[in-house]
């Protein structure tokens, strides 16, 4: 067990087989697993208009109903060890102006665990007018003013930042505001007319899931998702039980 306890997670006792894998696969881009899966969009659509909502919204909900029910995938490893986390907290890109040269901005968004989609829906909208008016984005202007500096001046920040991480010791104010501290990275690329791509996992942070959703495609009426994920928090079963959960939550969408 590590000597210093994390602020953001509990430290889980590995098995002697999980403490070889997890220096077996020693970091997150060589451990992803990539999936997919379509989901028939007959009751969202007509569910988002009831609610005046978005697509956007729904996804990060069944996600975060998804990560209630199955806390396994609320988990991350760092410096071989694996981790559950205490709190559900997603990252995601919002667009100021839908224009080439518009800002994107980097959000993290932590969530109470026990929202209704009514409460959730209106802490979405609030907070992507927060965004794209230019509040509550500290995070991105963060790691604007790091952007700034020299090359030479990142890489002796970086290596510092990863060992106080890895040791339990990076300041809780960083950590909190960075987006790649949290349990997803989500992107809703059909809000742009694109497929959903595999998008990689990152080796800063603790983000163990990327899960984006595609447009929707007409003939099948449906969406494909795609969901990159860090094989080392959990084994096969529990995260196939998971993303049938997702699934269901998706398909048959409903005011709990």
């Amino acid at each position: 067990m590590a000597i210093l306890k994390r602020w953001d997670a509990d430290e889980i006792k590995l098995s002697p087989y999980q403490k070889l894998e997890a220096h077996f696969l020693d970091d997150r881009i060589g451990s992803s697993v990539y999936m997919y899966m379509d989901i028939d969009a007959t009751n969202i659509l007509p569910y988002l208009q009831k609610h005046k909502s978005t697509m956007l919204s729904y996804f990060l909900y069944a996600i975060y109903k998804t990560t209630i029910i199955h806390p396994v995938i609320n988990r991350f490893v760092l410096n071989n060890r694996l981790y559950q986390r205490k709190h559900i907290a997603f990252s995601t890109v919002v667009k100021q102006k839908m224009t080439d040269d518009g800002r994107s901005i980097v959000v993290k968004w932590v969530f109470d665990k026990d929202l209704s989609f009514t409460e959730f829906n209106k802490q979405v909208i609030s907070r992507v007018i927060k965004a794209k008016r230019d509040e509550g984005a500290d995070s991105d202007k963060f790691f604007e003013l790091l952007g700034h500096l020299p090359h030479f001046l990142l890489r002796i920040i970086m290596r510092l930042a990863r060992f106080l991480n890895n040791h339990n010791m990076l300041p809780r104010f960083i950590a909190e505001d960075d987006p790649l501290h949290a349990t997803a990275m989500i992107a809703n690329l059909g809000s742009i007319k694109l497929n959903a791509p595999y998008h990689h996992l990152y080796n800063w942070g603790t983000i163990s899931m990327l899960c984006v959703l595609g447009k929707l495609n007409e003939e099948t009426n449906s969406f494909r998702a795609t969901v990159v994920v860090d094989e080392r928090i959990t084994d096969g079963f529990a995260m196939a039980n998971a993303l049938a959960t997702f699934k269901e939550i998706m398909e048959n969408p409903s005011d709990d």
